[in-house]
């Protein structure tokens, strides 16, 4: 690897994010982050080919995801402190929640969306025994840490978080509405909201013959536990002529239209979650200690924002079509394969675009990833 390609660039943003680790600390780290990248694999023994010396790069992998020293609750506010620094100082920030399951370990992550992607902003890991009767309780006490400390220099208002039907609970919107946070939410068929004078089953509300969304305003959700919340119901036919249906709520009086397309937004963040599992292999990491799980997506998240960083700049960049011909078919409305695909697919052939990775730049959420 060339100078300019890893101590200055990619070694430089390391040494950003974790300015009090030990030099070897931040060397392995930068090393490991490259290899993800080359190898598209998150198997350890894959991971330690990468390099001359096979049997000393796997015990030094070895050693660095079982580092007790490297605190996992530090790695991740250290990677987002260093995401939210570069975000632009105006604008929507679109975050979306989601958990994320390998075996019986459990990852509950806040993604940012950059352009048609997202990338893992701040994450906390949990073995799957400890989730039963508590995980509406941790998921609250994430969404605080998040606000709280993670993004505590940004002005709330700018904020759109999107969830699944999972994180509906009341506590939770409660939580979010006391911080001043936007969310758009789905939730399930079968909670119930008043409207037209009683409680009735979400599921049960009709439609109007070929009707695609509806806005009820704002209603009283949960008949155990009323909340008032805006609701609106949008409906799409799957191939097979059935009907799939959303059930949104929102803190914020937006339009049909407008909450279904920001609900829709949210699955940049499952295309984040493809990318870290199938694109760089982190489905492929067998690792039982759940500590040294953590640590290994934190190589990963790393990967995946300077890949997202390099293929912002590839976008903008006059010879983006002539450096994506070499990976990609020339289809002229989409192409087979994502950016970030093509991003990783063009650093294994040519190591000089590792020039085009600038961290120092602010992020452009608006990018055509």
């Amino acid at each position: 690897m060339t100078q300019h390609s890893l101590t200055i660039r990619l070694g430089e943003y390391i040494s950003l994010i974790l300015p009090d680790a030990h030099g070897h600390q931040r060397k392995a780290i930068t090393d490991f982050v490259l290899a993800v990248m080359m190898v598209q694999s998150c198997c350890q023994a894959g991971l330690a080919r990468f390099f001359d010396n096979f049997e000393a790069a796997s015990k030094r992998l070895s050693r660095l995801i079982h580092n007790a020293r490297l605190e996992t609750e530090e790695l991740a506010l250290s990677h987002a402190r260093a995401l939210v620094a570069r975000l632009p100082a105006e604008g929507c920030v679109r975050l979306a929640l989601d958990w994320t399951i390998e075996d019986r370990q459990h990852l509950l992550v806040a993604s940012l969306r950059i352009g048609r992607r997202a990338v893992p902003l701040y994450w906390r890991a949990y073995a799957e025994a400890d989730l039963k009767g508590r995980m509406s309780i941790y998921e609250r006490e994430f969404v605080r840490a998040l606000f709280a400390e993670v993004l505590c220099g940004v002005a709330r208002r700018r904020f759109v978080l999107t969830a699944d039907r999972w994180f509906a609970d009341v506590n939770l919107l409660d939580l979010l509405s006391e911080f001043g946070v936007a969310y758009v939410i789905r939730t399930k068929s079968n909670y119930k909201v008043r409207v037209e004078g009683r409680w009735r089953r979400l599921d049960a509300l009709t439609w109007r013959t070929n009707q695609r969304r509806r806005a009820w305003g704002r209603v009283w959700y949960t008949e155990g536990d009323p909340r008032h919340v805006f609701l609106v119901q949008t409906r799409v036919r799957d191939r097979h002529g059935r009907w799939g249906i959303w059930h949104l709520v929102s803190n914020r009086n937006l339009s049909a239209l407008g909450m279904t397309n920001e609900y829709a937004r949210r699955f940049t963040c499952e295309e984040g979650f493809r990318d870290a599992k199938r694109l760089l292999g982190f489905a492929e990491a067998r690792i039982k200690n759940l500590a040294a799980w953590v640590r290994m997506f934190t190589l990963v998240a790393i990967a995946l924002a300077v890949l997202t960083n390099i293929g912002r700049a590839l976008a903008e960049h006059a010879r983006c079509n002539q450096w994506l011909r070499r990976v990609r078919s020339r289809r002229r409305t989409r192409s087979e394969l994502s950016m970030v695909c093509a991003v990783v697919r063009l650093l294994t052939r040519d190591e000089s675009l590792w020039q085009l990775f600038d961290h120092d730049n602010r992020l452009n959420l608006e990018a055509n990833l």
